[in-house]
């Protein structure tokens, strides 16, 4: 499957909560999401709810040809034959999920400085995801790196680089211009009851600038 990372979108509990969260990642789809992390954090599941909801999510990503990625378990990827893993600096090293996924799966790595970003270079990862650029609701005490750092850890990159944290459609374009290959949103498009406009406004705001981009020579 394709892995086109301009708009990720990672699942979150608290978002979630009380409402119909399948229906709300399909809509999302619907507006322009291209890739789904399934994760769950701090809510106490068994390992058994999350597999269940993660066999629904693998359900609905196959059916519109979007790649889900589990965050962190690795197993719970195997189990539910998910495209790939998220791994941040404190989970399984990478070099044993690629033994166990195989080279046909996913990988990407959480990286919060320049120096991660240049290890990264030299392990089997896919991707990395780099942040958190502005200041986020969904961790207690980020580390944020700005936009122009984001501008450099991408020049040092060698892996498509996905920008996460506080990203809006108001801020997306810095991000971009920026040299991001993607944006990973949470609150962007689950903090509203209509997650296909949400994704919709973001997808279009990523679009634009790309748009202009390539007008300036800027893009490919």
């Amino acid at each position: 499957m394709k892995f086109d990372p301009t708009l990720y979108l990672i699942t979150d509990d608290g978002y979630l909560e009380g409402r119909n969260w399948l229906e709300a990642v399909e809509n999302a789809i619907k507006g322009g999401v291209t890739v789904v992390q399934y994760r769950s954090k701090g809510r106490g599941k068994t390992a058994r709810e999350m597999y269940e909801e993660l066999k629904a999510l693998r359900e609905l990503t196959r059916r519109y040809g979007v790649p889900l990625i589990v965050n962190d378990r690795v197993d719970l990827a195997l189990a539910v034959d998910a495209d790939g893993v998220h791994l941040g600096q404190d989970d399984l090293p990478v070099e044993v999920a690629r033994k166990v996924l195989g080279e046909d799966k996913i990988i990407g790595l959480s990286t919060h400085s320049l120096e991660e970003v240049e290890k990264a270079n030299d392990l089997p990862v896919d991707y990395v995801a780099f942040g958190s650029v502005f200041r986020t609701p969904t961790k207690e005490k980020p580390v944020v790196v700005g936009v122009e750092l984001l501008r450099e850890a991408k020049k040092r990159s060698k892996k498509p680089l996905v920008a996460i944290g506080g990203i809006m459609p108001y801020n997306a374009p810095e991000v971009i211009k920026a040299g991001a290959d993607g944006v990973a949103v949470i609150s962007a498009i689950l903090g509203f009851s209509d997650t296909y406009k949400a994704a919709e406004s973001m997808k279009r705001a990523i679009e634009r600038t790309r748009r202009e981009l390539k007008l300036l020579g800027l893009l490919p």
